[in-house]
């Protein structure tokens, strides 16, 4: 008989994919045709809008394939922990550079991925436990 508790591990493999999309856009030397913004960044800046999307969907994933087996804080600080390795690797690309804005636009991304994925889980344990008490009846 094949173990199937493997399938567990694989859940973190749509995290790794996103980790690697990340890494290669922050790889090009000019992946959208936008100019660096001269300040802090706008609310409706395209740019800002793509970092909080990417990183939001790279925490919810990043949650999905490891939440109940590692705390919170960790699975936080390996989205933080990326996005502040990814602006240092753009250091060394050309015609990039290290921004501090983007990291804290990159935090909220990690942030609201990992509430969002918080959200579900609970709200599909609470249908589970009341789908269970309605059978009970």
């Amino acid at each position: 008989m094949i173990n199937w508790d493997y399938y567990k591990y694989l859940k973190i493999l749509p995290a790794l994919f996103i980790a690697g999309v990340i890494f290669y856009f922050s790889s090009l030397s000019n992946p959208l045709p936008l100019p660096p913004s001269d300040g802090p960044p706008s609310f409706l800046d395209v740019n800002l809008l793509l970092h909080v999307a990417e990183y939001s969907i790279f925490a919810f994933f990043i949650a999905f394939g490891c939440f109940p087996k590692i705390k919170n804080r960790y699975i936080l600080l390996i989205g933080v922990i990326y996005a502040i390795s990814v602006e240092i690797h753009q250091f060394f690309v050309p015609n990039r550079y290290f921004d501090i804005h983007d990291i804290i636009v990159d935090t909220i991304g990690v942030i609201l991925g990992f509430l969002t994925y918080i959200l579900l889980f609970y709200l599909k344990e609470r249908l589970k436990k009341e789908e269970n008490d309605y059978i009970d009846e």
